[in-house]
């Protein structure tokens, strides 16, 4: 007999079996998972199933209405019912009228999925990334709060250098930012206040129930410096900042309209240098309108051949020689005048204009260099858009070929921001124009991050260091710093390039300092293509700078790197809450002890200085323990003005354990802190990270057995 048939036999008689059997009604009831009830005209349970009674945790067979069970009537669930909770759970209850009397109730648990509608409701309304409410939660209770008519303020928040923290140090670098930041916002506001993540790094506050502008202007200032102080994530020393813009609620016509002139006040804040708030003016939206403007100029000023080159010299400081020209773009308006490269770049920057005006230089710059008597390389700035765009190569090798303008006289600038975009395909792209005999030069070097991988990465001819050390109010530390960037220079067979020297002064100290070259009105201001030749006469007739020039420099010694798991970090802040006095009530002792207790079990320990208004503080210990730690400070509001003075792996620690030392001349402070009083005139302003560290230790720490020596 074939399988298939044995097993359809088997299966009627088993089905003819049950057939046999005497029905039970209740026993197939109790085993759907949804509960049943049947009604009576009452309106009492005359009958129900397992799963009913389980629901309404009740004795099965209670006597019981169905009002007993719910506190309702059973006809407001009649047709498609409603939801309701029994304990911790969700039900869906529907009850049904039978045609002779009575009713048919159906309980059955949703819990599931209505848990699962409210995880789809929160993750639409909410930011996954950092917990805030997004922009889809934010404008509805922005709405409400502008037709109540209370007093409130919107207040937009951008971050200033986020990108170039991604860039450089990785999104999970990054994204830990965020969520710092959005903490350190969240400490700042009332219970009353709102605050969203619109996306990327740009929030939003809603300020209600304040006295306006004062509220909004406090809010805003303190969110300014909040998230201004520095962060430290994996080891990595991060400095951003916030652009906040301001718009009060009486100024506008709806709240969309409210956005806008926040929006339109966080441009100005950014215009203005970052890390500033400004409050929206009406004659901001006209401004706003008159960029729009200049963006159509631009626009035509290429076809109607508005831009013109000029170019300024950089010379040899040993030799006194031009060694090369840096062409600079200038549009020269019909109506504006001469319009300034910091006025409309940005622009060419955010419309992608850069890209065929950059060309246009570059075909220019060519031809005129080729045209001049003496052949000396002509230097052009390069954006990242232009890098970007798969054109540069293709664009020079055009200009070079139509001009006849050897590679090795044509140079190319680019920052480090250029770099931070892309930096494989970026350094791919200069490589293959370093093949064709073409010069890349780092501009701009010693702002933004300043990376050394940069340097390693690609081969530069020549570093540019930035005319803001060169014109420094600290000639000491700067001339420091150049002489840094010089010997790493040297080091990599890079030459060097001071600029915006302008007085003899910073000449001498950019010769002192190893610089190989110099470009700055103190040589020549900038000038047009048809004035080169009598320039370049001038200074070859009239030397500009010292007599004597020195020879270069021994190389800066270079500080070996350290491989610990110990780490020191060194901040000071200033005081916002009380004096010193105040600050200090409790003993000596009991600030000592209150210190080690709330570290001791990270393994941080350090040392305290108070002055009358300022302290400083050492920790030493595991880097993710010293970051923990100095986040909570950074959110305290008693620490103002925070200011990140060094952190990095030591080999040992200074401090075993925690002390404190007043620095002053007060002498009721002083006889408050006992045997701590020290009169140094110690000044916090002019010291870094190891005079604070030395400071200390010769203020607390025995010399000889480097243990911190015990309170009177």
């Amino acid at each position: 007999m074939h399988a298939s048939t044995a097993r359809t036999m088997e299966y009627d008689n088993d089905v003819a079996d049950l057939k046999n059997l005497p029905f039970d009604q209740s026993m197939m009831l109790d085993a759907l998972p949804t509960g049943v009830a049947l009604l009576d005209g009452a309106n009492r349970i005359i009958n129900a199933n397992a799963s009913f009674w389980a629901a309404v945790d009740a004795d099965q067979g209670a006597a019981c209405t169905f009002h007993d069970l719910f506190s309702l009537e059973p006809d407001l669930f009649f047709g498609k019912g409603e939801t309701i909770m029994l304990g911790e759970k969700h039900y869906s209850l529907v009850v049904r009228p039978l045609a002779g009397a009575g009713a048919v109730c159906h309980l059955h648990e949703v819990t599931e999925w209505i848990e699962g509608q409210n995880r789809a409701h929160a993750s639409s309304n909410f930011d996954i990334l950092t917990g805030l409410g997004n922009r889809g939660s934010f404008l509805p209770e922005l709405e409400r709060a502008f037709e109540s008519r209370t007093q409130s303020a919107l207040i937009m928040v951008d971050l200033d250098h986020f990108k170039t923290v991604n860039d450089t140090l990785g999104h999970p670098v990054g994204d830990t930012l965020l969520r710092k930041v959005s903490e350190r916002l969240t400490s700042a506001l009332r219970k009353s206040d709102r605050v969203a993540r619109f996306g990327g790094d740009e929030f939003v506050v809603l300020q209600c129930d304040a006295e306006q502008p004062f509220g909004a202007e406090m809010l805003a200032k303190r969110l300014v410096e909040l998230i201004g102080r520095p962060y430290v994530i994996d080891g990595h020393m991060i400095d951003i900042g916030a652009s906040v813009g301001v718009a009060l609620r009486g100024e506008a016509e709806d709240a969309i309209g409210l956005m806008k002139q926040a929006d339109i006040a966080l441009y100005r804040a950014k215009r203005a240098g970052r890390g500033q708030y400004c409050f929206f003016e009406p004659s901001m939206d006209a401004a706003m309108q008159e960029r729009r403007a200049l963006e159509v100029d631009l626009r035509r000023a290429l076809a109607f051949r508005q831009f013109e080159l000029y170019y300024q010299p950089q010379m040899d400081l040993k030799t006194r020689t031009v060694t090369g020209m840096e062409a600079l773009i200038r549009w020269r308006h019909p109506e504006r005048g001469i319009v300034t490269p910091a006025q409309f770049i940005p622009i060419a920057e955010e419309t992608g204009l850069i890209i065929p005006i950059g060309e246009w230089v570059i075909r220019q710059a060519c031809e005129h260099a080729a045209s001049w008597s003496t052949a000396i390389p002509v230097a052009v700035n390069v954006s990242a858009k232009q890098l970007a765009s798969g054109k540069l190569t293709n664009t020079v090798l055009n200009a070079l070929a139509s001009s006849g303008l050897p590679p090795e006289r044509f140079e190319m600038e680019i920052t480090e921001s250029v770099l931070m975009s892309d930096v494989e395909g970026c350094v791919a792209t200069l490589y293959a124009l370093r093949e064709l005999g073409i010069k890349i030069s780092m501009d701009d070097f010693g702002t933004g991050y300043s990376s050394l991988s940069y340097l390693q990465s690609f081969p530069f001819h020549t570093i540019k260091i930035d005319q803001s050390f060169i014109r420094s109010m600290d000639p000491i530390k700067s001339k420091g710093i150049i002489s840094a960037i010089t010997a790493i220079g040297s080091h990599l067979g890079m030459t060097t390039i001071a600029e915006g020297v302008e007085t003899a002064a910073q000449l001498d100290q950019a010769t002192e300092s190893g610089c190989g070259s110099a470009q700055g009105y103190l040589f020549s201001r900038p000038v047009p293509a048809d004035e080169i030749s009598s320039m370049l006469e001038r200074l070859a007739t009239t030397p500009v700078g010292l007599d004597d020039i020195l020879g270069d420099p021994e190389p800066a010694e270079a500080r070996p790197i350290v491989a610990t798991d110990l780490y020191r970090l060194v901040y000071y802040s200033r005081n916002m809450v009380m004096g010193l006095d105040e600050e200090v009530r409790s003993t000596v002792d009991q600030i000592l002890a209150t210190s080690q207790r709330n570290n001791a079990a990270a393994g941080i320990t350090g040392a305290l200085m108070f002055t009358d208004g300022l302290f400083a503080q050492v920790l030493e210990g595991g880097q993710a323990a010293i970051e923990t730690v100095f986040e909570h400070i950074q959110r305290d509001e008693r620490h103002g003005e925070v200011q990140l003075l060094s952190f990095g792996p030591v080999e040992t620690r200074v401090f075993p354990g925690w002390a404190m030392a007043f620095v002053g001349q007060n002498e009721a402070s002083a006889e408050k802190f006992g045997h701590y009083a020290a009169d140094s005139g110690f000044d916090f302003a002019a010291a870094d990270g190891d005079a604070i560290t030395s400071q200390l230790r010769a203020l607390l720490c025995d010399e000889e057995s480097l243990s911190v020596r015990a309170a009177a």
